[in-house]
């Protein structure tokens, strides 16, 4: 009798189980997450954002507005 793994699935179509590709359990970065996720602009920080917004001349972008505000604006703009 072969080997039992744990993981059916991927046996039936002759995978090695899950955890043998080493991807089980690795803490991502916030910008990993977002880079799955496709909007880096939830990793950044206040101070990121209007960085951002502001070398892009997005406007309005001003050290008032809130992190969801800088997103709407940058996100408004194309960018």
């Amino acid at each position: 009798m072969g080997a039992v793994f744990d993981d059916p699935n991927r046996e039936a179509v002759g995978l090695d189980p899950a955890w043998v590709e080493g991807t089980g359990g690795a803490v991502l970065e916030p910008k990993a997450v977002a880079a799955e996720t496709g909007d880096e602009l939830d990793a950044m920080t206040k101070d990121q954002l209007l960085e951002y917004a502001q070398s892009r001349g997005i406007s309005p972008a001003n050290a008032a507005m809130s992190k969801d505000d800088l997103k709407a604006s940058i996100r408004a703009a194309g960018g």
